[in-house]
């Protein structure tokens, strides 16, 4: 993509207001052409979206995906051999099916907080043979997605079907609730240093090229 001096300039103009720093005519062109490829994927991405929905139109049982996604259930990889993309989004067949019989509810394609899956349990001690237990003695629900043998491909744990669970309201989950926010924060703390460091990096080398 092709950027006019013009709006190199007003790229350079935003970026010393915003950081207090000056731009060469070299580092602003090479960093809005940047942000310029940036804001053309996701402009493309979400023209790929509205092109399947307009689809959807006429296909309105949906059609397989055309790529390499995630199951917007369970989470498995899927392609155009076993994945399926309907109002509800990407999923896989055996999730897709689940949905079509009723099995499980079709707002988990988008409601991610409205239920749990077996790994949630298993951070609170709760390992996937006590889960399958619970399930058989009543004392969890389960809307389970069967396999094409009939085993079990998914656990999927409704929140307002397992009232008792629904908060985790106990110290390991207050705990690791904790843990995981103060994990996520130093993380994002250090990539910001990193990119910060990348960027002094690169802008060095433009400095140098053209000192």
């Amino acid at each position: 993509m092709q950027l006019s001096d013009d709006l190199i300039n007003e790229f350079k103009n935003i970026y010393k207001k915003e950081y207090k720093k000056d731009l060469t005519d070299a580092e602003a062109s090479e960093a809005a052409h940047n942000l310029a490829g940036f804001f053309e994927l996701l402009w493309e991405m979400s023209q790929k979206d509205a092109a399947r929905k307009r689809k959807l139109k006429n296909h309105p049982d949906g059609f397989p995906v055309d790529g390499h996604y995630s199951c917007m259930v369970c989470g498995w990889s899927i392609s155009e051999t076993n994945g399926w993309y309907d109002w509800y989004g990407n999923t896989c067949l055996l999730c897709r099916k689940a949905i079509k019989e009723g099995i499980i509810p079709t707002f988990v394609c988008t409601d991610h907080d409205s239920y749990f899956k077996t790994w949630q349990f298993e951070k609170f001690s709760f390992k996937s043979p006590t889960v399958r237990k619970m399930v058989r003695n009543g004392e969890l629900k389960a809307r389970i997605v069967l396999n094409e043998y009939g085993k079990a491909h998914e656990y999927i744990f409704l929140k307002k079907e397992n009232p008792g669970y629904r908060e985790f309201h106990n110290a390991s989950y207050k705990s690791y609730q904790r843990n995981r926010h103060k994990v996520a924060d130093a993380w994002g703390r250090k990539t910001k240093v990193e990119m910060r460091e990348k960027r002094e990096k690169v802008l060095k080398r433009i400095r140098a090229r053209h000192s």
